[in-house]
Order: C-alpha cells, then structure tokens, then sequence
C-alpha cells in the first residue's frame, strides 16, 4: 500500500522534501552568516588568497598546507574572490547548494539500490540530517566532497553491470573531483573494485569499457599526478604526511563507531540497527546466490562501503572525526529507511492505520530530534574564535597595506582577514636571536596560548618597545580577553 502511494506521488514527495531542506539550510546558514572561519577554513581560504595575490609565497605554514590540502576547493574558492563573492556567498555555492542536491542523490541512490519507497525514507533523512545541516554552513570541504561521490555512486550503481561508458567513466569522474576536494575518497576506488571483482571476478581485466572509462573518468586525478611529480618528486606528498602521522599513533581509532549513534541519534539510531541487521542476515541467508539478485548484490556494495570505510579510520588512519562519515551518509540513510519499511511491513498485516501512524509518528520524531541537535550545535559554534576575526578584521581596516604581522596562531588569520604579510617566529620559539621586524604583534587566548611567545611579547611591552593597540574579549563585560593586539614603537 504504502509502495502504490509512494510510486505514484513520488515526484510530489521529492520536490517537497528538497524544498524543506533547501528552506532549512538557507535559515541556519542566515543564522550564522557572520560566524568566523575554522582553522580547516582558514587555510583552504588563505592558500585562495595567495593563489590571488602571491604574496604568501613563502610563509611556511601556507608551503606545508598546499602540500596537505587537495586543491579543489581553494582554487574555487580564489575564483569567487575574484567576482567579489562574500563569505556568505561562498558558502553558498560551494557547500549549501551541493547539500540541497545530495537530497536528491540520496534519493536516486535508493530508489536505484531498493525502489521508490527506500529513495523517499532515506531522502526525508537526508534532508533533516543534522550534520549535512551544520557543515553545510561551514567553508570544508566535507559537503561539496560528499556531495560529488554520493554522484559518483549513482552513476556506478547505474554501470557496474555493464559499464556504459557515459555513466561509468561519470563515476570515475565524479570520484576523482571528490578525492581533489578531499583525499581519503581514494578510499572509494578500492571499495568499487572490490566489489566489481565480486561481481566479474576475473573477467574483470578483459572488459575493455572498463579501462577505457576509468582512464576516461580519471584524467583530473592523472593530471593531478604529473602536476605533483612536476612540482614536488612525489605522486602524492600529502600521502607521505599521513602515513607518518598515523605510525605515530600506537592505539586504533575505536571511537569511530560511536560517530555512527552521534550522527543517527534516536530514534534512526534504531531503525539503522534494525535495517543494517536485516541487511546483514539476507546477505548471509543468500550467500552463493548473491550474484543473481540485484537487491543481494546491493546489500554487498553497502556493506563494503560501510566497513571497509570506518576499517580505514580505525585501523590505518587511527583517527576520525563525525565529518569523516559523510562518505558513508547513503549507507546509513539506506540502513535506516530499510528499518522503517520493515516495521511497517510488520505492522501492515495487524491494522492498516497503526502501521501508517507508527511510521509517521518515528518519522516526525527523527525530524524533531536531528534539527533540535543541529540548532542547538550551530548556535553552539555560531561565536566559535569571533575575537579572532574581529582582531584582523580591525587589523585590515586600520593598517597600511604593507603593514607586518607576527603572533603566535596568527599565519591563516592575517593571510586571510588582514591580507598582511607575516614574520615568521623562530620555529623552538628560541627569541634570543630574534630580531622583532612586524609592526604589529597579536597575542591570542583564543587558541592554546604559547608561554613562550606570551613571556617574549610581554617583556618587549615592559620594556617599552611595544605599545598597547587593541584588545578584544571573550565577554561582553571585557574583563576576559581573547585577542591582544601590540604596536611596535
């Protein structure tokens, strides 16, 4: 019954749902247009503003992010810039606008993968997720990233069969656009062969439609590649960053796990254990007549995508935050919408009317509960490190252009808010043969305030040699500060 209504209404549904979505994202970005930039943001905005200016060329910190960061988002971010875009702008374009349509990817994906009725639950959770809500008000590059491998699963999920060169080198495509936006989507191209050789098993290597839509598909990563070897010797120096960085940790990134209930929460939390438990039992049940049935075969590819994911995070990264499983939002989406349908197809034989109310009355309060969460988090973070915009935003509007800043925490901050150039403290913060060149120096509680920096900067006050400029506070009182600004006499 509640297939027939969805199948014939769908379209109706779907306008609707993206609507509602769209409608929330535009007022919670309203809310908090004014906010500050992270630290993540300020670094993919700083490396837009030197691909601009240039003038930053040799700062350290924009030297070891450009080798860190993929470079998607600042190179768009940089042509904005350059037509007069506003942050809020910005954000816009390159995170709410790719938000509103992975409503509608999410939507495809399931309808694809399990039918109508599967597409329309998991687009309604889509679009009231509180974390696509929250991060599609920040500049990251998780949304966007998500947003072009949620198109990338789509059109593999249309070619895996076959491989129709449009849909399957689309998929490449999309997916090597994700990975310039955010590296750990190479993640994907592992989890996609995987399941091809599952599918094709060794008849994989003789489908010529195969290799020449994934050269097809993959030619912005190829020429990523040359780009790098050119440039730094290395196909991918952010690579070498990571792997060290995680041979460094000695414990597994358990913690993950518990993302999956911070990002469901109750009750889809439930719903999710219920679908991913009914996923897995037909998955065994059906084990070696998998190959025959598209709905088994589905089963798999989300299986793989959701383990081998949260195994990369856990086991070889050894860390994780909730943005990270974005790339693994259909899957928990999907889990969840198949949980309601199965209890109301359990419910249906009994009374009609209790299953229609039983599942209206989950869907209302899963609504309720992740934009409660999402409005209380943005209003949360909505003054998140303000004092430091404030203080190089005054910088900006109450300096000579070629004024020189130095400060602990202060690289992003005066790149992108000040446009200033930096003096760059000695590295072991040894001062003693330092010779203090800035005209302004800026000391931050804001972020974790380096002893060192703060005894070298106090005693320059003392002696005379600095002069109190500015101060901005944590408190409307002004009895907390946050951001000290010195001139130098």
């Amino acid at each position: 019954m509640v297939e027939k209504t969805i199948n014939e209404k769908q379209n109706y549904y779907l306008i609707f749902l993206i609507l509602i979505g769209a409608t929330i994202r535009i007022y919670f970005l309203n809310l908090v247009k004014n906010q500050a930039h992270w630290w993540d943001s300020l670094a993919y905005g700083s490396l837009a503003k030197n691909m601009i200016y240039h003038k930053w060329d040799d700062v350290p910190f924009l030297i070891h992010e450009s080798i860190i960061r993929p470079p998607l988002l600042p190179l768009i971010w940089s042509w904005l810039i350059r037509i007069g875009s506003s942050d809020y702008a910005i954000i816009f374009i390159t995170n709410i606008i790719p938000s509103i349509i992975s409503i509608y990817l999410i939507y495809l994906i399931a309808k694809e993968m399990y039918g109508s009725t599967i597409g329309i639950f998991s687009a309604i959770f889509a679009s009231i997720s509180w974390i696509y809500l929250f991060y599609s008000a920040r500049a990251l590059t998780d949304i966007p990233s998500m947003f072009l491998a949620l198109a990338s699963i789509y059109f593999f999920i249309k070619s895996y069969e076959l491989f129709n060169i449009k849909f399957w080198s689309l998929s490449v495509f999309c997916l090597a656009l994700s990975v310039l936006f955010r590296y750990s989507y190479a993640l994907f191209a592992l989890i996609y062969i995987i399941f091809l050789i599952f599918i094709h098993k060794t008849q994989l290597i003789k489908k010529k439609k195969f290799w020449l839509g994934g050269i097809l598909g993959a030619t912005p990563i190829i020429f990523f590649i040359i780009f790098n070897l050119i440039s730094y010797g290395s196909i991918l120096p952010a690579a070498e960053e990571y792997t060290s960085s995680a041979s460094e940790k000695t414990n597994f990134a358990w913690y993950t796990l518990s993302f999956i209930n911070h990002i469901l929460r109750f009750p889809m939390l439930i719903l999710f254990y219920i679908g991913g438990l009914i996923i897995l039992l037909k998955t065994i049940m059906s084990y070696g007549l998998i190959g025959k049935f598209k709905e088994s075969k589905m089963h798999v590819f989300n299986l793989l995508l959701v383990i081998i994911s949260l195994s990369f995070y856990i086991f070889f990264l050894k860390a994780s935050e909730d943005r990270y499983l974005l790339g693994i939002s259909s899957a928990l989406f999907i889990f969840s919408a198949i949980g309601l349908h199965s209890i109301f197809k359990i419910l249906l034989p009994y009374n009609k009317k209790i299953a229609f109310g039983v599942c209206i009355f989950i869907l209302i309060w899963s609504i309720y509960s992740q934009i409660l969460f999402a409005n209380t988090l943005i209003l949360d973070k909505k003054e998140s490190y303000r004092p430091m915009k404030d203080a190089f935003n005054w910088v900006y509007h109450n300096t000579p252009e070629n004024t020189l800043i130095a400060g602990d925490w202060a690289e992003p901050y005066a790149i992108y808010y000040s446009e200033r150039k930096v003096q760059i403290l000695p590295q072991d913060l040894n001062f003693s043969n330092f010779t203090l060149e800035a005209d302004y120096v800026i000391l931050t509680a804001v972020h974790s305030p380096n002893e060192k920096v703060g005894n070298y900067v106090r005693k320059l006050a003392e002696d005379g040699q600095l002069i109190l400029s500015k101060v901005f506070f944590f408190d409307e009182a002004q009895k907390n500060p946050a951001v000290v600004i010195y001139k130098r006499k």
